[in-house]
């Protein structure tokens, strides 16, 4: 026992790490059979023999301490005999102390860093220790959590092998790892010494690619980095291999230095197609591999990204090239040069060159020679012979034919002209073809992009319009070939009138027209090589058509020692102001979408030149700020490019793709401000724009992408960081308060094979009559366009009351003196009770802490599902129909109960309820059941429904839309026109529009906001919005007149309100037609009106869907169309408790007696085809039923005629006065 004891003897105890030695003190003592007096004598009565045991026991463990304590610190407790008393003085004065020292080991923990030229091993059992230490001291530190330190802390020789260790799926220990150490360095160190004194280290050796490898190098000796000698010592190792190293030196593995030859320039070409270039390459021909600092690369911007055995290099945020490890270092995978012919830039071409070798959009070298002697750009040196892979790559020269004879003539003299297909492809407009127009005196060019082929006449006028004026002379020959654009008798008539001699070319020779087609094949190749430079797809073949153009027109003509443009417009053109196209560009935010904390810039690849502003055009690639999207193009001045990153280039180029230049400093020596260079005077007058090509005013073109922004916000996180924040967080909460209490889902685990339904929210402000903001609307919505049919729905119809529903109720208000009152339901499709059983993840912004992963099964349906709209109406009608209500079938959205003499009517639009009494107990009593049952918002007496106005006053109801109609006048800008008297202009006959639209986007904008305008309250306009409506694929000139002409007229009659007074109370239809009054159709034009109370309740205008042949034939469809509506009038009011039964039949009143006639009569002789006849019986049928009494009257008094043509200013207010409409 006593040899067991002395061999856990500890070493004597200097003052120093205390916890370690009271560890093995304990041990020791235990041994000795003696610790257990460290607590004190035992409590009670001890006998002789215990009293024994314990004063040994206390004199030997009083023994060992001070035998195992330093000199020093026995002096100082040598006076002490009592166990407790020491052990506790010691633990007393050490153990606190430290405990004050656990910061200072982690410190040590944190900081502690593993060097190359010790041990791996013994340095990993140094952190092991100290985590041991930490863990003495209450801090313990988990197994996993010390191996990932010790693997962190590897040294740069080992920091591949712990990448390694990173990635495999298998988990260490501390004394795994420890021991996967110390077999690694045993074999390291068994191959350093199988080398010899004479190898080299392998983390230091590389093969070097020095003929694949390009550069030029200011050499201490005559020496040229390419013509150096291959000195591969392995025969094994790729030619093309080049390795990254993080603080590599020209110091060998054995200590020897190598002599530096020269220092250079290199050009790394990866496989991905992107070049880098390395500065101050020192070119060491002793190492016979290449070898690239990885810390230079990350000093100079690139970041390097090291995962499993895999380097990727990137830079700002976009790819460069990747590598893979190879002998402890990371091989980049590089590719072949081109042939010397044919390199990126192939001979001897400086980095300015090529940067303005692609701003000018890939001219020819030649050109850019004159260019510079010109003093328009810079001077550089090239080399004969100098060529550009892209160049190479995209076009293809022919042997020219035989120079045409100088022609000595002034501008406009003659004209060359063609037009072209891109083989198909179409621009993002939809544009197809291109057209040029070439001035043979000073080969100046204007480019159109066309739809079609019968637009080249409409932009020929347009060309010939804006160059006359701006060079007061006159058009005199125009040469093209004899495509079908330009040989028409339009086209022909077109110049015979302006006095153009148009000169044709012989049939199958189109050398004949030289000029135009070499102009057509220069603009194709500079765009086939722009493409393939930026990487952009071939659709974006628009802009860098307009483009190259623009700098053709700036570069000097091979037979003129001046520019088109200085011809042409008469003063030199300034280049400084050209980019790279295709290349990207930080564009600034404009003012009014900055935020004080967010971006200030978006990531665009530049397009080209803005037209006839001082500009250029964008296309966002990358946004971060909420009101600029992705995908949309801009106009903006102030910009810094990036002409060596071509962000499209990694989408949609291959390793084949032609490379571009990326500097290695993080500053790219072309980066630019703009804004200083377009501000000058002489930039001002050389403003950078496209083609000369006239925009019609009001429009941007197809090939813009147009975007209306408001203010509402997309995403709950622009909510929250918008100005109004605070509103919408409380919607938020509201909702979802709705949606809890309501109990609409709960969460569960997702079942197997299930693909949840995502949803979002969306904010909307709801406005009061007179346009501010009466409440901001937060809505979470099921995203139910991913739902299946069969599976998560099946039934999705649901019922909606109709604005006729709403005008008849409210007529039959003023006419019985019924209350108007109104509720909303909160969140009413939340009510719908779902059969389908559904998940849907849970909404951004309440996701349950701990339950991320779980999904929502609802149990209620939600805003968005397909099935929601149906689910809240079956609630909604079962609720109502187990209260005694009964439902009008005629409009399933309408519920009446009555007796006793009072009387209720509902009618539900969506959430919006109006609710119809005798007296304001039997709407009180109605509004408590419905609170009930749903939650409900009382909004007390009607004053809006549907964005219309009620106004309620003594003499009956008005309908009033003056707020929308002075909002539409605001948005589209005519709310300072003079006002018209008249919606149309009677003795306008309307065209299909053969020619370019105008403005289709704002036509089509205008005619939606007024559909509803002529639907709601305003049956003056409805013919004009239906026949301009027709108009809407391709609007021209004439309609866009006819349209101003609508918005005038409005402008004129802002107060025009929709009143009911309530007399007469009887139904009454008028019908009318107008055979073919459309010089391009052979359709006529229908129209009916129904009055009741006052005003009208129903009406339509439109156009006929079958061919009549007579005016009668017409009217008589006119009028069956009438009785159709007539019919279903009577159904409503049959089945509503105030209207006193029987309903009696509704008079139709009919201008044209003929129909009267053959629908009066029993015999059926017309020779007219089925539809006319079977329309004829139909009308017939509820003729004799007694639905419908027939009778004529005059044209004059026929409130129908309205609706099929435009008329007279005085018939137009008559007939208006006659529905009911009346200013406020």
């Amino acid at each position: 026992m006593a040899g067991f004891a002395d061999a856990l003897r500890p070493d004597k105890f200097t003052g120093v790490h205390f916890k370690r030695w009271q560890i093995r003190v304990t041990l020791w003592l235990t041994a000795m059979k003696c610790f257990w007096v460290s607590t004190g004598k035992p409590k009670g009565v001890l006998t002789a023999e215990q009293q024994k045991q314990f004063e040994e026991a206390t004199t030997l463990f009083v023994g060992c301490i001070l035998s195992v304590l330093g000199d020093r610190l026995v002096e100082v407790y040598m006076h002490m005999t009592d166990a407790k008393e020491l052990w506790d003085a010691l633990n007393t004065k050490f153990g606190a102390t430290d405990a004050s020292n656990d910061l200072y080991i982690m410190e040590q923990f944190h900081d502690y860093k593993m060097a190359d030229n010790r041990s791996v091993v013994e340095q990993a059992h140094e952190i092991q220790t100290m985590a041991k230490e930490l863990e003495l001291l209450k801090c313990v530190l988990p197994d996993k959590f010390v191996a990932g330190c010790i693997i962190a802390k590897l040294p740069p020789s080992w920091r591949s092998f712990g990448t390694a260790l990173k990635h495999k799926r298998q988990e260490y220990s501390v004394e795994g790892l420890i021991a996967s150490l110390d077999v690694e360095e045993k074999a390291r160190e068994k191959d350093a010494a199988s080398k010899g004194d004479g190898g080299q280290s392998s983390a230091n050796v590389v093969h070097k690619a020095q003929n694949k490898s390009k550069g030029k190098y200011k050499a201490q000796q005559t020496t040229n980095f390419k013509k150096q000698k291959k000195n591969n010592n392995n025969p094994n190792q790729d030619e093309r291999t080049c390795f990254v190293a993080r603080g590599s030196t020209v110091l060998m593995g054995n200590g020897s230095h190598a002599s530096v030859h020269g220092v250079g320039t290199v050009d790394l070409k990866f496989t991905s197609g992107k070049i880098v270039q390395l500065k101050n390459v020192q070119h060491v021909p002793s190492i016979d591999r290449n070898l690239v600092s990885g810390s230079r690369l990350t000093r100079d911007g690139f970041k390097l990204v090291f995962e499993s055995n895999k380097v990727v290099v990137s830079k700002h945020g976009y790819f460069i090239g990747k590598g893979y490890e190879c002998g402890g270092l990371f091989h980049f995978s590089l590719s072949d040069f081109c042939n010397k012919s044919v390199n990126h830039i192939c001979g001897s071409v400086d980095d300015e060159a090529n940067v303005w070798h692609s701003r000018l959009c890939h001219i020819n070298f030649g050109l850019m020679s004159r260019l510079s002697s010109m003093c328009l750009i810079p001077k550089f040196s090239i080399v004969k012979g100098s060529k550009c892979h892209s160049c190479v790559q995209s076009k293809q020269p022919r042997k020219p034919h035989k120079a045409a004879e100088e022609r000595n003539l002034a501008p406009l003299e003659l004209l060359h002209s063609d037009l072209c297909e891109m083989n198909g492809v179409l621009t993002k407009g939809g544009k197809r073809y291109f057209m040029t127009l070439i001035d043979d005196a000073t080969r100046f060019c204007y480019v159109y992009l066309l739809k079609t082929k019968d637009e080249a006449l409409d932009y020929f006028k347009i060309y010939k319009a804006e160059v006359e004026n701006q060079l007061d002379r006159k058009i005199k020959r125009l040469r093209s070939d004899r495509g079908g654009e330009f040989f028409s008798n339009e086209f022909d008539l077109f110049c015979e009138e302006h006095g153009i001699i148009h000169e044709r070319t012989p049939p199958y020779s189109p050398e004949s027209n030289g000029i135009a087609e070499r102009k057509n094949r220069t603009l194709t190749d500079l765009v086939n090589a722009m493409l393939d430079t930026a990487g952009l797809p071939k659709a974006w073949w628009g802009e860098a058509l307009l483009t190259s153009n623009h700098v053709l027109n700036r570069v000097p003509n091979r037979n003129k020692d001046k520019t088109p443009y200085k011809i042409w417009i008469g003063r030199k053109p300034s280049l400084s102001y050209l980019r790279t196209w295709g290349c990207l560009a930080k564009v600034n935010v404009p003012i009014t979408k900055k935020r004080k904390l967010g971006p200030k810039t978006v990531d665009c690849v530049f397009l080209g030149y803005a037209h006839h502003i001082i500009a250029y055009r964008f296309l966002i690639v990358k946004s971060e700020v909420p009101d600029m999207h992705v995908g949309t193009i801009m106009e903006s001045r102030d910009a810094t490019f990036f002409e060596s990153f071509f962000p499209m280039k990694d989408t949609h180029s291959g390793s084949n793709q032609p490379s571009e230049i990326i500097p290695s400093s993080i500053t790219p020596p072309e980066q630019t401000e703009h804004t200083h260079e377009l501000v000058s005077e002489e930039d001002v007058s050389e403003a950078p724009r496209r083609s000369k090509r006239q925009r019609t005013a009001k429009s941007f073109g197809d090939d813009f992408t147009v975007y209306l922004v408001d203010d509402t916000p997309k995403s709950i996180s622009e909510a929250y960081a918008s100005p109004d924040a605070d509103y919408w967080k409380e919607a938020v909460r509201s909702e979802m308060d709705s949606i809890i209490a309501n109990g609409t889902w709960e969460v569960t685990e997702r079942p197997y094979g299930c693909q949840p339904v995502g949803c979002k929210w969306v904010f909307k402000k709801k406005l009061r009559p007179d346009g501010t903001i009466e409440k901001y609307k937060a809505r979470l919505v099921a995203k139910g366009y991913t739902q299946k049919e069969g599976e998560d729905f099946f039934d999705t119809y649901s019922p909606v009351a109709r604005l006729t529903t709403i005008r008849v109720l409210l007529s039959l208000a003023a006419s019985h003196g019924l209350l108007v009152h109104q509720m909303d339901v909160k969140t009413a499709f939340l009510n719908g009770e779902l059969d389908e059983e559904i998940y849907m993840d849970q909404p951004d912004g309440f996701v349950v802490e701990g339950q991320e992963g779980k999904v929502c099964k609802l149990l209620k349906s939600l805003y968005g599902l397909k099935q929601a709209p149906k689910q809240w109406h079956e609630k909604f009608d079962k609720i109502l129909t187990s209260a005694g209500f009964a439902v009008n079938e005629a409009d399933k959205c309408v519920y009446y109960r009555h007796g006793g003499g009072e009387g209720v009517i509902l009618c539900l639009y969506v959430d919006d309820i109006l609710i119809f009494g005798t007296n304001l107990e039997v709407i009180n009593e109605v509004k408590s059941f419905l609170s009930q049952n749903f939650d409900m918002k009382d909004l007390g007496v009607a004053d809006v429904i549907l964005n219309i106005k009620l106004i309620r006053g003594e003499n009956g109801i008005t309908l009033l839309q003056s707020h929308y109609v002075e909002k539409i006048l605001n948005r589209f800008g005519y709310i300072d026109s003079k006002p018209s008297p008249t919606p149309y202009d009677p003795s306008l006959l309307l065209h299909k529009n053969k020619r370019i639209a105008r403005n289709q986007l704002e036509y089509s904008q205008i005619i939606g906001s007024l559909m509803y305008l002529a639907s709601a309250t305003r049956p003056d306009i409805s013919f004009a919005v239906s026949k301009l409506s027709r108009f809407t694929s391709n609007p021209g000139d004439d309609h866009w007149r006819a349209l101003e002409r609508v918005m005038r007229y409005l402008k004129g009659t802002v107060e025009l309100g929709l009143h009911y007074t309530g007399y007469p109370a009887v139904l009454e239809g008028y019908s009318d037609s107008n055979w073919i009054s459309d010089v391009d159709k052979i359709k006529a034009t229908s129209g009916y009106v129904f009055t009741l109370g006052g005003g009208a309740v129903s009406w339509r205008s439109c156009k006929q869907t079958i061919l009549t042949r007579s005016t009668m034939e017409a009217e008589l469809t006119a009028l069956d169309t009438a009785t159709v509506e007539a019919e279903w009038l009577r159904d409503l009011l049959m089945d509503l408790p105030v209207v006193e039964k029987p309903v009696p039949a509704i008079l139709m009143n009919c201008d044209n007696q003929m129909v009267i006639v053959k629908v009066n009569s029993s015999k059926d002789n017309m020779k007219s085809s089925r539809h006319v006849k079977r329309r004829l019986k139909s009308v017939r049928k509820l003729r004799n039923s007694g639905v419908i009494t027939l009778d004529y009257i005059q044209t004059a008094r026929n409130l129908a005629d309205p609706f099929t043509k435009g008329l007279s200013r005085n018939v137009i207010d008559n007939v208006s006065k006659e529905m009911g409409l009346r200013p406020m």
